[in-house]
């Protein structure tokens, strides 16, 4: 979901927080979260892949509890095994934080985030 405001992604956001039925984060086409961000948000027990490629991330509101974050390379919501890495998106993981940056690396784009119960 894309947000052309900061109030309008402010409001998106409050009301996603009051029903805790999914995580929202700012994605960017660069490393280090700069540039323009996308913002979006993963259902809980969704996976999601219409967001396009994205090289960094920053959390804006945590998901429900017990949810975690999958995030996929090159594929599009395979087997979660094979995920480059998993976070916990309800505010319990010490690796998933809002209004922090986060980076997969080496140049590395992400095309699909899911976020299941852990």
């Amino acid at each position: 979901m894309y947000f052309s405001s900061p109030l309008t992604a402010l409001a998106a956001a409050l009301t996603l927080a009051t029903q805790g039925s999914a995580f929202v984060m700012d994605i960017y086409d660069s490393d280090n979260c700069s540039g323009p961000a996308r913002s979006v948000n993963v259902w809980d027990n969704t996976c999601a892949t219409w967001m396009g490629g994205f090289r960094s991330y920053a959390p804006r509101v945590y998901g429900g509890a017990h949810q975690k974050s999958y995030f996929f390379i090159p594929g599009n919501c395979g087997d979660l095994t094979s995920s480059l890495n998993s976070r916990w998106v309800d505010g319990g993981d010490g690796w998933f934080q809002t209004d922090h940056c986060y980076n997969f690396g080496n140049g590395r784009v992400v095309n699909a985030v899911a976020s299941y119960s852990g």
